[in-house]
Order: C-alpha cells, then structure tokens, then sequence
C-alpha cells in the first residue's frame, strides 16, 4: 500500500474523529438543569461530587489543570448556581467546594449520560476481535505519545 493511501484509509479518519471530539467539547447539554453546560464544567461538577469539600487545588490536580483555570471554572460554576463555596469545617482559611442541589440533578444526570454513551461504545467495539483490539489499543498509545512529542516541541518554540 502506498503511503499516501495509508494517511487517506487510516490517518484521516482518526483526523475525523479527533475533529469530532474537539466540536463535541465546545457543546452544552442541560443535564436536566435548564442551564447549558460545557463538558469541562459537567466534569468538574462530576468531581466534586466524587470529592465532596475539595479544595481548589486538590480540583485542579484530580481535573489536570492550573489553578488559575479551576478558579475560573468554580466562579462560573458559581454563577450557575452548580456549586457553592464555604471554609472547610474546622478551618478559617481553607475553602471547601461542594454541589448545589442543582449540581447533584446534573451530575446525577451525567452519570446516566455517561453510562448511555458508554452502552452505545460497547455496541460498536463488541463485535471487533480482541486481537483487532489490542492492536486499536496500541495504535491508539502510539498516537497519542506521537502526539504529546509534538505539543512540546510547539511549546518549546
């Protein structure tokens, strides 16, 4: 096979999904709340949950950004009356994050949402031999190291 048919069977399918993805994370969906909300903020939501009076910078370790991003992120929250921000019990300075009522219905609502997109995940890979999926498995690794290379040599730029 040709090099140029290789990049047109393989890579710019991958392309697709990767362009897919990154539209998909620029949507809102109102997990049953009335109020629209992007994927970063129903993730943030889904980690207070797991990790009821978090600090902000334990929230922006477990959700892998900077400080300065989840304070952003906690501040529209906030304003979205999703979570709510008090001194952790014991403490005068150390503020602790929690969900709103609303929060719990949206994550609530993520949960399931998650589990529908995880079922219809599982439909299309089941019928793919666990062969054919080790090779996904380390084709999809590959790519993504090959990726993280060029990040950085951006970044060092």
């Amino acid at each position: 096979m040709k090099d140029s048919q290789l990049i047109d069977r393989l890579v710019k399918p991958f392309e697709r999904v990767a362009s897919l993805y990154n539209e998909l994370e620029q949507t809102t969906d109102d997990y049953g709340t009335g109020i629209p909300l992007f994927p970063s903020e129903i993730h943030a939501i889904a980690t207070i949950e797991m990790y009821p009076n978090v600090a902000l910078t334990e929230l922006a370790g477990y959700l892998g950004i900077t400080k300065g991003t989840a304070t952003k992120l906690i501040q529209k929250l906030v304003k979205k009356k999703m979570v709510i921000k008090g001194f952790a019990e014991g403490s005068e300075n150390r503020v602790a994050i929690n969900l709103t009522e609303q929060g719990k219905r949206a994550a609530d609502s993520h949960h399931q949402y998650v589990n529908a997109m995880n079922q219809q995940l599982i439909t299309i890979y089941q019928g793919v031999s666990e062969e054919s999926l080790a090779d996904l498995i380390s084709i999809s690794d590959q790519t993504e190291k090959f990726l993280r290379k060029l990040i950085k040599e951006r970044q060092r730029q």
